[in-house]
């Protein structure tokens, strides 16, 4: 494994953090247990599997992972929780190789932060998962208002997106310990609506938004 891969690792164990716990929590509070094992979960930015891992503890089995990085990708499959791993950016481009409606649910977890998921990624995200499927990420408090990529782009995303009838919250749960102490955040829970969404439009408007 790659250094940078191993530091990326090792930083999520030493802040004691709990972002992919929750994330896991949101979607095993979703999906009812006798059910779990055929429910087809994309994991975006999975890096080494720490999401994955927390559910199929929970009893999910049909698990995809999506990250660039082929060090993390090596790392992640080792542990045997993955049917299929893809060596993608989830940037907004249309990611050819994954089929509209292919997923059940979606899920991120440390995937929103400096560096790493556009806001742009989401129309995309959408287009992966079924209507009436749920997608459940998390996102710290301070990436709202300390990266430059989330300010006044993210929220407001995510706001058109409801609006225009591609998801609908269900519900957004506030932790204070989410990366540890000093670093609260969010899980969301979102009901896909519509697959068939123009992402091209809401990459557009974010464009007019710096």
């Amino acid at each position: 494994m790659a250094k940078q891969d191993q530091a990326h690792k090792n930083v999520w164990t030493i802040r004691n953090y709990k972002d992919h716990l929750y994330v896991a929590e949101g979607v095993a509070d979703y999906f009812q247990e006798d059910r779990r094992a055929s429910v087809k979960i994309l994991d975006v930015a999975a890096g080494t599997g720490m999401l994955a891992e927390q559910l199929w503890k929970k009893g999910f089995r049909q698990l995809d992972g999506l990250d660039p990085s082929p060090g993390m990708m090596a790392e992640a499959m080792k542990k045997g929780v993955y049917t299929n791993y893809y060596l993608e950016f989830m940037d907004g481009h249309t990611i050819t190789e994954l089929d509209t409606d292919t997923y059940d649910c979606l899920v991120v977890a440390a995937g929103f932060n400096i560096g790493l998921l556009p806001s742009a990624a989401l129309p995309e995200m959408v287009r992966l998962v079924k209507p009436g499927g749920v997608m459940c990420f998390g996102i710290p408090d301070a990436r709202f208002t300390e990266v430059k990529e989330y300010i006044n782009r993210l929220e407001p995303l995510m706001q058109w997106m409801e609006q225009d009838g591609a998801w609908q919250l269900l519900d957004k749960k506030h932790f204070e310990d989410f990366y540890d102490d000093a670093n609260p955040g969010l899980v969301f829970r979102y009901i896909v609506r519509a697959s068939d969404i123009d992402g091209k439009q809401y990459i557009e408007k974010l464009c007019h938004t710096h």
